[in-house]
């Protein structure tokens, strides 16, 4: 730290030594704020000083005076770096310059004045690294220095995320779910309410970010957790990114980021016969900054395009003509004709083009790569309107497009998925007195995402599929599968518009020892759903049409005359071959098909209170406490919405009721969220701080786990796609038919005869997570901050879904597939006309709980010989009955509790760290080569996340198909881990765990072993980055990067296929990312990207 002192003499070193500089004495979001007391040389208080702030780069300037006992605050302060200068009567006026205020953090600056006349005045420089003495919420700030420099695979500013203490690498920030972190951008919303994740930045297709909010935008951001009365909506922690703003001076950036597949480590599972892939990924834009009017009003903008081309790799298998052949000769050899409509389909797969046997697999290559844009842009204006009052508008406008061989390797079926995501946040902030003032955020935020076939114009009904879709903007191939072969139509049509309208104001009153904030936050909701899933029709084929060799074999399948079964006949080839000659018989074994209408617009309002005190009872002790209420409103979409309630007025024949016909509400309000928050900070020792908290903190109800779950347990997906009110919507089934042209398949299902339901149970309540923490933080000379510490949480009332119509196990012990109905609860229901028609009913409950307990370390240092870093290591353990809130169903529903164990995002160590280092300057010669270098890294590390063996088939017939299977010896048992390559132009898998050492459950039992027992690979990468920084003008620099991706080249492992009757059970085929952002995401394998960047 740099000190200057005119007329330096005692009382001057005095006041340097006595600066006590500190961060967060109160959370302030995405602002920061400055506080502290003032006091003489003995320490006793001064009331009536006049505090004055002034911003270095901007001019912004606040005025106060010190309280009765000594204190003064400037809250919600914008981001950047001030000078404080304070008088007093009978004192020497002292001023602190580079204060830096950094976002969720309240800097503390108390200062012992001097006496008039032993100084003139006292300057001090308050660039430091110091303790923080009385903070009790866990904040950790990525500041612009980490931000700007840190190199990010995809300059994906969610990555930084990582370096926070208790973050692991599944997702999870102290042991919460990975969607119950609240986002904001400049304290606006940034939620996407569909799955209560981030909306900018959201992966889109292959989990690569659909728009991305430029690197270059960001300022800083921080993740604050476990905190005060003002931190809500979620259990687990606030992740604010705060914008850049304009100064007084120009300043911006142009720059151009680019990769490609030339320096790039072949992937350990491509097969020998696949060249390396073409990987092209371009970034590139600018920013600029400056003033409008001087000292009053400033600009800010910044644009980013991101373009990228991934070649695909994969193998595909398809009804290629001597494919066609073997099949068709299978037909002819047992009396069985083509089937017209079936020929009319094949138009629906590509003909043969791979190096592999046209009838084997491997036998085609697409030559059409995935790709994908986004176009960024922010605006932001910055207008002091006062020395009391400022505003801010700021808005994020991002568009892409994504394309991505998703579930096929088959052009026209790639999924396509256009983004739209905005943001807009108007922020006004006015001190009404010198110690009250006023802070208001108003926000929107938009998330347009739809997903689609890439070839979504096939017209089924003039090739011959009568399914009734004449709408062409559902137009599109169905999903057919046959055994071993691509599957056509992938992706039916999906998609949502979500809307978020967003307010929040907070007060601030300072008087004697108390700071007070209290204020509140509303937020209303609304959906636009487009879920169409199977309105197009799914069909199986699979080989099984003839297994019974009588005249009728399979339901509903008779046999043409003279026909016989070739259900056992490998003359023409394996199961492959006779799925293919079921298809061009005709011969479907199953089949589903969506009815009714699917749309919905669905919308929720929700509110809060709070207030919270920071109590300073003595000069080393604080108190921060304070009260919050929540309130989440029912869902609203009046007329679309049911609940499963028999027996309740208004019910229908299956025990069906509407909301406003029977019921109030799709599920209770909760009125009694009341969450209590306590912390204290105990400065120990000058260099030691002792601090604690606990808290209770209500989760915001996200809309998928209520309008899409499907846990594979044939229920309906969600509480609007029930068959009851003006728009019911049913699931029609046929199984084992032989499909005809021109004739629609499901005209003998005009309502299904089994069907599932979904409903939300009657004593639903808003979940809650209890955070508390105790931690140590210790100062290891001026630059480094060390911090040790125990992290904890209980999540109490978490959302679980169970079927409350589950089968139960066969008394008799037998196989018993047929009466799964007849075992079921509600079959013999006196109150339900049609009960036995009714199977799975999916109940969204909150009896989830979890629990998690940690180790977490941290020490961060800046400024230290031109180092700045910051290192964290969490040893912790997270259990839960469930980990999420969409697809999860246990495999005993009358047995939750059987369901505890290690939390899918159950990371036992994670170390995560960050490296800026700006070389020394070694020599005054050859300036432009020696001087301006730095080197960068970002290491992340964490052992393996859990996974269950499932068996893969309902052996229990209880209708779930959730069963795990039995463990009947070590998991590696006779197995060598390594990687195996069957031929050239297969792709090689790494063998894991022994296939051999699970056996199914047996029938009418549940499988013995346990949720999430066993243990997927870890996970390392280190990413580095050489920079050159070379001055062409005054002001202005040029800088080079080479940013080198997994630079040890660490082949990181995806968890293995964990289903008993996968024939790659026990394999792992791919990277971790490999289907989440492929070669552009964290953990692919070695790769170079260079960039040019002008710096002003």
């Amino acid at each position: 730290m740099k000190h200057f002192l005119r007329r330096p003499g005692k009382a001057g070193l005095l006041f340097v030594a006595s600066i006590v500089v500190s961060s967060a004495l109160m959370a302030q979001t995405f602002r920061g704020g400055i506080s502290g007391t003032v006091q003489d040389p003995s320490g006793a208080v001064v009331p009536n000083a006049k505090i004055t702030l002034v911003g270095q780069d901007t001019g912004l300037t606040r005025e106060t005076t010190s309280t009765a006992d000594g204190n003064y605050t400037f809250q919600d302060l914008p981001l950047g770096k001030y000078t404080v200068t304070i008088t007093a009567n009978g004192f020497a006026t002292s001023k602190v310059e580079n204060i830096t205020t950094r976002p969720g953090e309240v800097y503390s600056l108390s200062p012992k004045l001097a006496m008039a006349g032993s100084s003139q005045s006292v300057d001090v420089n308050a660039n430091a690294l110091t303790l923080d003495t009385e903070s009790t919420t866990n904040t950790s700030v990525v500041g612009d220095k980490a931000v700007a420099n840190v190199p990010l695979n995809g300059r994906d500013f969610t990555q930084l995320i990582k370096i926070v203490p208790g973050y692991n690498g599944a997702g999870s920030l102290n042991g919460t779910r990975t969607n119950q972190n609240n986002y904001q951008i400049d304290g606006a919303d940034n939620n996407d309410i569909w799955q209560n994740g981030a909306a900018a930045n959201q992966g889109g297709v292959g989990s690569i970010a659909g728009v991305t909010l430029p690197i270059d935008a960001i300022d800083q951001f921080s993740v604050q957790s476990q905190g005060n009365a003002e931190i809500g909506r979620n259990g687990g922690g606030l992740i604010s990114l705060a914008i850049k703003s304009g100064t007084n001076q120009i300043h911006g950036s142009a720059y151009y980021f680019n990769r490609n597949e030339f320096f790039a480590a072949r992937s350990p599972f491509l097969a020998t016969s696949v060249r390396k892939p073409e990987l092209r990924n371009q970034q590139f834009g600018g920013s600029f900054g400056g003033p409008i009017m001087k000292n009053r009003l400033f600009y800010f903008a910044n644009y980013e395009r991101q373009m990228y081309t991934i070649q695909n790799s994969a193998y595909a298998v398809e009804p290629t003509a001597a494919y066609l052949t073997e099949a068709t000769s299978l037909l002819a050899a047992h009396g069985f004709n083509v089937n017209q409509l079936s020929k009319n389909l094949l138009v629906l797969w590509p003909d043969a083009n791979g190096p592999g046997a046209a009838n084997s697999s491997g036998n085609y290559l697409d030559p059409h790569p995935q790709h994908g844009y986004s176009d960024n842009a922010i605006g932001k204006i910055d207008w002091q309107i006062s020395d009391r009052q400022t505003l801010s508008a700021r808005a994020f406008v991002g568009t892409g497009r994504q394309f991505a061989a998703v579930g096929t390797n088959v052009f026209d079926y790639y999924q396509v998925a256009p983004d739209i995501t905005q943001n807009f946040t108007v922020a006004h902030n006015i001190a009404i007195t010198p110690h009250i003032s006023n802070f208001l955020v108003a926000g929107v935020g938009v998330f347009n995402q739809t997903f689609n076939d890439e070839n979504h114009s096939f017209n089924m009904p003039s090739l011959g599929l009568a399914d009734g879709v004449t709408n062409p903007s559902l137009f599109g191939a169905p999903t057919i599968t046959i055994t071993s072969l691509d599957v056509t139509g992938e992706t039916q049509p999906l998609g949502r518009k979500d809307y978020t309208g967003h307010l929040t104001d907070t007060a601030t009153w300072i008087f004697g020892k108390h700071q007070l904030r209290f204020g509140g936050e509303y937020r209303r909701n609304y959906m636009d759903l487009q879920y169409q899933r199977n309105v197009r029709g799914t069909f199986t084929f699979n080989g099984t049409a003839t297994q019974v060799s009588s005249t009728t074999n399979q339901p509903n399948v008779t046999l043409p005359a003279g026909a016989t079964s070739y259900y056992n006949d490998t003359t023409y080839g394996g199961s492959d071959v006779r799925a293919l000659a079921d298809y061009l018989a005709g011969y479907v074994a199953s089949s589903t098909f969506t009815q009714g209408y699917l749309r919905r617009s669905i919308y929720q309002n929700t509110f809060s209170l709070y207030a919270s005190d920071v109590f300073q009872v003595l000069p080393k002790f604080t108190l921060n406490y304070g009260i919050r209420y929540d309130y989440n409103a029912p869902f609203n979409s009046p007329g679309t919405l049911s609940d499963f309630r028999p027996g309740t007025s208004g019910a229908d024949a299956y025990g069906l009721v509407q909301p406003g016909q029977g019921i109030d509400k799709i599920f209770p309000g909760n009125f009694t969220n009341f969450a209590p928050r306590f912390g204290f900070s105990y400065q120990a020792a000058p260099k030691l701080v002792v601090r604690g908290t606990y808290g209770i903190f209500f989760d915001a109800i996200n809309f998928n786990g209520f309008f899409d779950n499907r846990p594979g347990n044939g229920a309906a997906a969600g509480v609007q796609a029930n068959p009851t009110g003006a728009t019911p919507v049913e699931t029609l089934t046929a199984t084992y038919y032989q499909w005809q042209n021109g004739v629609n398949p499901f005209s003998g299902a005009a309502s299904p005869s089994v069907f599932g339901l979904a409903t939300v149970d009657p004593n639903f309540r808003t979940a809650y997570v209890q955070n508390f923490n105790t931690n140590l933080e210790y100062q290891l000379g001026r630059n480094t901050v060390f911090q040790a510490g125990y992290v904890g949480s209980l999540g109490r009332r978490l959302f679980q879904l169970i079927d409350i119509n589950q089968a139960t196990l066969s008394p008799t012990g037998t196989t018993a597939t047929a009466n799964v109905q007849t075992r079921r609860p509600y079959y013999t229901a006196a109150n339900i006309t049609n009960a036995k028609s009714i199977a799975a009913i999916n109940d969204i409950s909150s009896i989830g709980t979890s629990n998690y307990n940690s180790l977490q370390l941290s020490i961060r240092t800046s400024g230290f010989h031109g180092l700045t870093a910051q290192g964290s290591y969490t040893y912790g353990h997270a259990l839960d009955t469930v980990s999420g809130t969409r697809g999860f169903a246990p495999q005993n529903s009358y047995n939750v509790a059987g369901e505890y164990g290690n939390a899918d995002f159950d990371v036992r160590n994670t170390f995560n760290g960050y490296v800026v280092y700006e070389a020394p300057k070694f020599t005054e010669k050859l300036k432009l080569l020696t001087q301006g270098w730095q080197g960068n890294a970002f290491i992340s590390a964490f052992t393996g996340t859990p996974f269950s063996v499932k068996s893969g088939a309902d052996n229990s017939h209880t209708g779930e198909n959730q069963d795990r299977a039995n463990q009947i010896a070590a998991p590696t048992a006779g197995l060598t881990r390594q990687l195996v390559r069957a031929s050239a132009t297969s792709a090689p898998y790494y063998a894991w765990v022994a296939p051999t050492s699970w056996t199914a459950n047996a029938a009418n039992t549940f499988g013995t072993s346990a949720r999430n027992a066993y243990r997927g690979p870890a996970f390392a990468t280190a990413d580095m980055a050489l920079v050159k920084n070379t001055p062409v003008h005054r002001g202005v620099n040029f800088q080079l990067r080479a940013e080198m991706f997994n630079v040890f080249n660490r082949t990181n492992l995806a968890n293995p296929t964990a289903t008993l009757t996968s024939s790659s059970f026990g394999r792992i085929s791919a990277t971790r990312n490999n289907s989440g952002a492929p070669g552009i995401g964290p953990g692919e394998p070695f790769n170079v990207q260079f960039a040019g960047k002008l710096i002003f």
